[in-house]
């Protein structure tokens, strides 16, 4: 068996007839770089990857001088402990449940926009025109903003359009006729967004059947009224009767001693409470528009109830902060009847009543009657719609408030917009037998009427009630005047010399108070018995007092002829003692 010795020259010679490969040396290279440190068990590969990964995220703008320490910060990452279990747990933000929610909101409106559009095409080209007047009347919330902002006020971009996408969906599936924004209430732990609408007509019957069926239930409570005494009130009676024979008995086993003092019957309080003023009936009033909130952009929008005069006037006499549960206890004094949804729904009537502003002539009522010619006990025609024969007014007449009108009506002390005579809801009879102090006779009560100019307005102090400017003194043409209430911080309007008007609303919903405000005090305690010895405090006896109450009731001393024979007795006894010894 023969061996073959090759001398280094053969060995380089055969090593130059062998060509390179460039896999074989990546493997071999890439082999090398992962051996891994026996000090900290990681490899030069795996180092350099994550340097690379590093540099490519944060991309540094000095790479080649921040080498060192970026492989620095690399190495001692990796060297600390990770006992922080939490950085591996996704937290969602909480912007991220309200931008899933819009995006269900944009996805319907787009589906149902597209079905109208694919049954116009199949169908018919054009609308019917009956179809077209039944649609909701959708305010332009787009374009009212852009104004607003012109002005200095509004919302911003995307929140207004989520909101305007919001309002088309509230009049997609209520049975409303017209949606308008109303404005933003702040609260301490949520906001409101407010939308002001008007129902439609099968709509409106429904709510006022449904307010009239609740007023006829009513009608049968109260405490009893007759001359027969209910079947419990008699059993109650019998069974407090006590028959003569055992009253004797009684009267006979009482044990003699001093009698105690008899006290005064109980009182029987002869206050009764005035008769309740009925709310205004839905679609009238300050129950004319009926109000949706909702706390975000494509939740459910919520409608709240109509509004009394009761929570009206509580609602004057007090200040209270929002917290934006509709569900939440109201505590206030005068106690307020309801939650917050009702104390949010009477601030609403209260705004809409003091800065429901427009220029002259921009609404007009539905029949064209003036509001003289107008019954309003008769339920007149006071719905207004806007004048189409408005031609506007030039920017500096608009600057004057003498130029705007309020078109809402005004709210009475009472609580409503149309005063109700208590006295003619009283029966004659009733009226004749009660004391005549108990329901005085009230005057009625009267406020401005419809239309009447903001120039009339109370000012605040030194203020003024409105404030006016032009959003620009440079391009006339393009200004637009905006006017601001002091009573009412937020309360803002526009108007365009041209076609254009609106109102809105951001704030807590709180009434400018120029002075501090002072809460109502509690009514002075009544007395429960009239002044009398009988319940009045005795004051504590003295010492002199005691001893002569003392000396008072000590028993009497014997006669003088019953000492005379005790002591006679007694001498007999001692001579007969002596006798005997």
């Amino acid at each position: 068996m023969s061996q073959t010795f090759l001398l280094e020259p053969d060995i380089i010679a055969a090593a130059e007839n062998v060509l390179p490969e460039l896999n074989t040396d990546l493997v071999l290279a890439k082999n090398y770089l992962k051996t891994q440190s026996a000090a900290s068990g990681d490899s030069l590969y795996d180092h350099l990857v994550d340097m690379v990964h590093n540099l490519l995220t944060h991309k540094p703008p000095d790479a080649v001088d921040d080498f060192e320490r970026l492989s620095w910060d690399v190495k001692r990452e990796k060297f600390r402990p990770n006992f922080d279990l939490l950085n591996e747990v996704f937290l969602a933000p909480p912007q991220l449940v309200a931008v899933r929610r819009t995006e269900e909101m944009f996805l319907m409106i787009e589906s149902k926009a597209v079905n109208l559009d694919d049954d116009l095409s199949e169908e018919e080209p054009d609308l019917d025109l009956e179809e077209e007047l039944q649609k909701p009347r959708v305010a332009d919330l787009l374009e009212h903003n852009q104004n607003f902002k012109e002005g200095g006020y509004g919302l911003p971009d995307s929140e207004c359009f989520s909101l305007y996408i919001a309002l088309k969906m509230l009049a997609a599936k209520e049975g409303v006729a017209s949606v308008r924004f109303f404005g933003k209430i702040f609260g301490t732990k949520a906001n409101y967004y407010v939308a002001e609408t008007e129902l439609t007509a099968e709509e409106m019957e429904k709510r006022i059947r449904d307010f009239d069926m609740k007023d006829m239930a009513g009608e049968g409570e109260g405490e009893y009224v007759g001359e027969e005494k209910p079947v419990e009130d008699e059993e109650k009676a019998e069974a407090e009767e006590v028959p003569e024979e055992v009253v004797g008995e009684e009267i006979a086993e009482k044990p003699s001693g001093p009698v105690p003092p008899k006290l005064p019957p109980i009182p029987v309080s002869t206050w009764q409470p005035p008769p309740p003023i009925p709310p205004e009936r839905p679609g009238e009033g300050v129950n004319r528009k009926v109000y949706w909130v909702c706390h975000c952009p494509g939740e459910q929008w919520v409608s709240l109830p109509d509004v009394t005069p009761d929570q009206i006037r509580v609602a004057r006499l007090t200040v209270h902060a929002l917290t934006g549960d509709l569900d939440a206890e109201v505590i206030l004094f005068p106690p307020f009847d309801g939650v917050e949804k009702n104390y949010l729904r009477a601030q609403l009537a209260r705004l809409a009543a003091a800065t429901a502003v427009s220029p002259q002539g921009f609404y007009t009522f539905g029949s064209g009657e003036e509001e003289e010619d107008v019954d309003v006990e008769d339920g007149g025609d006071l719905d207004l719609s806007p004048n189409p024969y408005y031609e506007g007014h030039p920017i500096k007449d608009l600057l004057d408030p003498s130029y705007w009108v309020h078109h809402e009506r005004h709210i009475l002390k009472q609580g409503r917009t149309i005063w109700w005579n208590q006295d003619a809801g009283m029966d004659e009879a009733i009226a004749e037998e009660e004391d005549e102090d108990a329901f005085p006779q009230q005057q009625p009560e009267s406020g401005p009427p419809l239309m009447t100019s903001l120039s009339e307005d109370a000012r605040v102090e030194q203020f003024p009630a409105w404030t006016a400017r032009s959003s620009t003194r440079l391009v006339t043409e393009r200004a637009l005047v905006t006017l601001r209430s002091t009573r009412w911080p937020g309360a803002v309007a526009y108007a365009t010399s041209g076609k254009k008007s609106e109102c809105m609303y951001v704030g807590w919903a709180l009434k400018f108070l120029p002075p501090n405000f002072s809460p109502m005090q509690l009514p002075k305690v009544q007395d429960e018995y009239p002044l009398g010895p009988e319940i009045m405090e005795m004051a504590d006896p003295t010492a002199a007092d005691e001893e002569a109450y003392r000396i008072l009731h000590l028993p009497p001393e014997p006669a003088q002829e019953m000492v005379e024979e005790e002591i006679l007795m007694e001498e007999e006894e001692e001579d007969e003692d002596e006798d005997e010894e």
